[in-house]
């Protein structure tokens, strides 16, 4: 290939991006989201989702650490010059680690927990991934880009501290809050020692310590999902048989309902009880408890009728199964709700189903689903 090839190719390049920025920065953009999808499916405990965090991390602090060291000392220090010249390009690589590890943590998040109860956060952490895309946020100092750094090292933690502690719960949590007030407060005293402290409040501090106050106060809330904990399937059902390794779920749900998960229309006929199944995925060696509450509707708003606990352990790819029964629930027709909640009471999911009283029906037939 001749050099004026070579520098027609560069230039028709350059022509076709410049006309067509903003499109090509959306595709990218659903392409690096659909690849993560396809990524977390091997689960938050895969060793090489792990390593790629840590790597990423890392990166995104050297980036960080050099930018604001450099602000405060005129540009100094300088690397080689080749170095330099790779240099320059540090902002598409930061804007790049940090899009896709922000992706990652909103689909961990996002299928950890019912939306009910962790739309804020999910919310917060889309937000945050969307402004990551934006040109006036990828050209503002520090201090943004510091405030997402932040982000991705909690929400890195609040994955690890709970596969260290083999389950969810307040002490995980709190590890996992005081590791980013650690590591905010020895960037910034490194950074005051080697730069002279100029302006690392607002760079540093300020972010850093806005962010984990914030996730704080949504954990206090319940709002922070309980990963790595999720719901992959919860169901009514009249009756539940365990056959071989499968559990039998019998219900009369018509075949055309395809949103819902068993009977939640339960017709209640005499002598029945209502089964509530669920499948939820804890990684290799969790030992946890989740807790089962079943509540219905009066005129005065939802009432708890029981909170039963539920013993799970982890590794199995299609998630822990197990049920509870309700004998008990002659509080007449009408609206219920189970909730599937963590040990420190962080909702997992919720399913809603409607009861109503039927005649005795020996003939009636069960379809039967193996799970």
């Amino acid at each position: 290939m001749t050099e004026n090839t070579k520098n027609s190719w560069r230039e028709r390049f350059r022509t076709f991006h410049t006309k067509h920025e903003h499109l090509l920065e959306v595709l990218f953009f659903c392409a690096g989201f659909l690849f993560d999808i396809i990524a977390t499916r091997e689960g938050v405990d895969h060793l090489l989702m792990i390593v790629q965090q840590v790597v990423y991390l890392l990166l995104i602090g050297f980036i960080l650490y050099m930018d604001i060291l450099r602000e405060a000392r005129n540009g100094l220090p300088q690397f080689q010059e080749r170095w330099e010249k790779i240099w320059s390009y540090r902002g598409l690589l930061l804007h790049f680690l940090l899009g896709t590890l922000m992706n990652i943590y909103s689909i961990f998040f996002l299928l950890s927990a019912s939306l009910f109860s962790s739309i804020l956060f999910v919310l917060l952490l889309f937000a945050a991934l969307a402004l990551n895309e934006l040109k006036a946020v990828r050209k503002r100092g520090a201090d943004v880009k510091f405030a997402f750094y932040i982000v991705c090292v909690f929400c890195f933690a609040s994955l690890i501290f709970p596969l260290l502690f083999n389950r969810v719960g307040i002490a995980p949590f709190l590890s996992s809050f005081f590791f980013t007030l650690a590591l905010i407060f020895v960037l910034y005293f490194r950074l005051k020692k080697v730069s002279g402290g100029a302006g690392l409040e607002r760079k540093v501090l300020l972010p850093g310590l806005g962010v984990s106050g914030l996730f704080l106060g949504l954990y206090l809330l319940g709002l922070v999902p309980p990963v790595p904990l999720s719901a992959k399937m919860m169901g009514i059902y009249h009756r539940i048989e365990k056959e071989g390794d499968d559990y039998l779920l019998y219900h009369e749900r018509p075949f055309w309902k395809i949103w819902q998960k068993g009977d939640q229309d339960f017709v209640a006929r005499p002598g029945d009880k209502i089964y509530f199944f669920a499948a939820i995925f804890s990684p290799a060696r969790f030992d946890d408890t989740v807790f089962v509450r079943w509540m219905f509707h009066t005129s005065r708003g939802w009432s708890g009728s029981d909170r039963i606990a539920l013993k799970i352990s982890g590794g199995r790819k299609e998630g822990f199964r197990g049920f509870t029964v309700k004998q008990n629930f002659d509080y007449g027709d009408g609206r219920w709700k189970v909730l599937l909640e963590a040990q420190d009471g962080r909702e997992i999911g919720r399913l809603y189903f409607d009861v109503k009283r039927g005649e005795e029906d020996p003939g009636r037939v069960f379809s039967v689903e193996r799970y």
